[in-house]
C-alpha cells in the first residue's frame, strides 16, 4: 500500500514540475489515472479469487472436521474409543 501511495505521489510531483501545456499535462493525468484503474480493478478481481478459494478451502475442512467428529469410530472426539484420550485408563 505504501509502494502504491509513493507512485502515485512521485506522479504528482513529476507532472507538475514537467515544462508541459495544461492541455498536455490533463490528459497525461487522464491516462495515468485510467491505467491506475485499470490496474486496481485487476487487483480486486485477483483478491475477490483468493478470498473465494480461501471460502471454498475453508468449508472443505470445516466438513471433513464434522464428519471426524461424526463418524462411528469415534476417533475425532476427545476421550473417543481410541487414542487413550483423558477417559482411558491404562492397567
Amino acid at each position: 500500500m505504501g509502494f502504491v501511495l509513493g507512485l502515485l505521489l512521485g506522479a504528482v510531483g513529476a507532472l507538475l514540475y514537467a515544462p508541459k501545456a495544461g492541455d498536455s499535462t490533463r490528459e497525461e493525468w487522464r491516462v495515468r489515472a485510467d491505467d491506475l484503474k485499470k490496474r486496481a480493478d485487476d487487483l480486486q478481481r485477483i483478491a475477490q479469487k483468493m478470498a473465494d478459494d480461501v471460502s471454498v478451502k475453508g468449508r472443505e475442512v470445516i466438513a471433513d472436521a464434522k464428519r471426524q467428529w461424526d463418524s462411528p469410530s469415534g476417533t475425532g472426539r476427545p476421550g473417543g474409543t481410541s487414542g487413550g484420550g483423558a477417559g482411558s485408563k491404562s492397567s
